[in-house]
């Protein structure tokens, strides 16, 4: 498993960098919006929208909500990413170590209730994405740092979780997880925190603003994966697909990107650095 997960970052990896780096934002969208279409294929499958013509309706809601939402003003748009992953984080919170609530169990299994949040939360990943390309000069740049920093988080959780985690970080949710491997998420993460002030790509945050916003974004991609590991053990499910080899499906590479960038555009951008 650990071999095929790294033949497949081999691959994929140089050809995500090149993309962020090198294609205009206009092309750049259209790639976003494939692998948002992808990983929402996954989602929906999951839901239960399996024949085609449910499938072409729960795509259109997508789309429509991904429309819907960059007509929005950028400051109401962003505050609707921070929002609702807050309020999806203190769903994590109390769910972390019990089950899931009928009421919530009912949400999540209710077909057009989950197919709105899903559309929701990927079109907000979207919309995040793009603008953020699209902010200046560093945009791209502040895109792949943004990816990297939840790569790197992911990589650090998984070796610190499996040489000391001790102690269940949600054991209702993902028994795997540890606060060892937040703790090594941590420590990987602000080494690159570091280096991503040292190339100026703060903007014009000062560097523990820098920090502390590489911090909340970290800490927030873990609650994506935690969400979407939520969402997938209501319905019975491991892995979201196998497009990926050792990745699982789309859904399951962007769970924490999902989250992350949102909240770290709109941390830029309320902060004034772009």
């Amino acid at each position: 498993m650990l071999k095929q997960r790294l033949i497949t970052a081999a691959v994929l990896i140089p050809l995500v960098v090149l993309s962020i780096l090198y294609l205009s934002t206009s092309t750049m969208q259209w790639l976003l919006a494939i692998v948002a279409g992808l990983a929402a294929w996954e989602w929906f499958s999951i839901i239960g929208f399996s024949s085609q013509r449910k499938m072409f309706f729960a795509l259109l809601v997508l789309v429509f909500s991904a429309v819907l939402l960059s007509l929005l003003p950028i400051t109401l748009l962003l505050t609707a990413g921070i929002v609702i992953w807050a309020l999806i984080l203190l769903l994590v919170s109390y769910f972390a170590h019990k089950n899931l609530s009928n009421t919530f169990q009912h949400i999540f299994k209710h077909a057009v209730l989950a197919l709105i949040m899903a559309a929701l939360v990927l079109a907000l990943f979207w919309n995040s994405a793009v603008l953020l390309h699209a902010s200046s000069e560093i945009g791209p740049q502040q895109l792949l740092y943004a990816m990297v920093l939840v790569w790197l988080a992911d990589t650090g959780g998984y070796f610190a979780g499996k040489r000391w985690g001790s102690r269940k970080l949600a054991s209702a949710i993902s028994p795997n997880k540890t606060w060892e491997g937040v703790a090594g998420a941590v420590v990987l993460g602000s080494v690159w925190a570091v280096i991503g002030f040292y190339f100026e790509l703060a903007g014009s945050l000062g560097v523990i603003t820098w920090l502390l916003l590489s911090a909340a974004t970290l800490l927030i991609s873990i609650v994506g994966d935690l969400f979407e590991s939520l969402f997938k053990r209501c319905y019975q499910v491991k892995d979201s697909g196998n497009l990926l080899p050792g990745h699982g499906g789309m859904l399951d590479r962007i769970d924490s990107l999902i989250a992350a960038v949102p909240v770290f555009t709109a941390g830029l951008y309320l902060l004034g650095a772009f």
